[in-house]
């Protein structure tokens, strides 16, 4: 009886750290820094019908848009490439992880801040600078880009609205 009971605890426990473990491993999102450089490389390498959305956690916007661009992602088989002008290396970031969580967005590249501004900087423009290394006009968030499986840009724009005409 006793080596039953034993048994079954240290099965208990087992299964209580399993699923502590698995959990925590869903959940958090995966955050990945990215250069101008890896941004075209990526670009590059779409070969199928896709969403370039920029945008940042303290976005009211974003945030706001983000549920519909999910859907219209699943909608219409389209993938999405999420790339977060928040400041990398700092509380942005975790605010970042935070709002991730919220949405359930398990992937999101965040502009690498220390790749833009290798001294330092006392002016940040985090958002056109990147876009100038990336050549592409100077946008806001939230930002979105439909590029076509041959990596051609359909529409660029700032509205929601806007992309999903495109896609219809």
């Amino acid at each position: 009886m006793k080596k039953r009971f034993l048994l079954t605890g240290i099965c208990v426990l087992f299964a209580i750290a399993l699923f502590t473990n698995c959990k925590n491993d869903i959940s958090k999102p995966n955050i990945v820094k990215i250069t101008p450089e890896k941004y075209l490389n990526l670009k590059n390498k779409i070969n199928k019908k896709t969403i370039i959305h920029f945008w940042f956690s303290y976005c009211s916007p974003c945030i706001k848009d983000f549920p519909e661009l999910l859907k219209i992602s699943k909608e219409n088989n389209i993938d999405i490439i999420n790339v977060s002008s928040d400041k990398s290396d700092s509380k942005m970031q975790d605010n970042l992880e935070k709002v991730m969580s919220k949405l359930n967005v398990k992937d999101c590249y965040i502009i690498d801040y220390d790749n833009l501004y290798p001294n330092g900087t006392k002016y940040i423009d985090i958002l056109g600078d990147f876009a100038k290394k990336i050549e592409l006009k100077e946008y806001t968030n939230p930002y979105y880009i439909l590029i076509d499986a041959s990596g051609k840009t359909i529409i660029a724009t700032e509205e929601i609205e806007k992309l999903k005409k495109q896609i219809k």
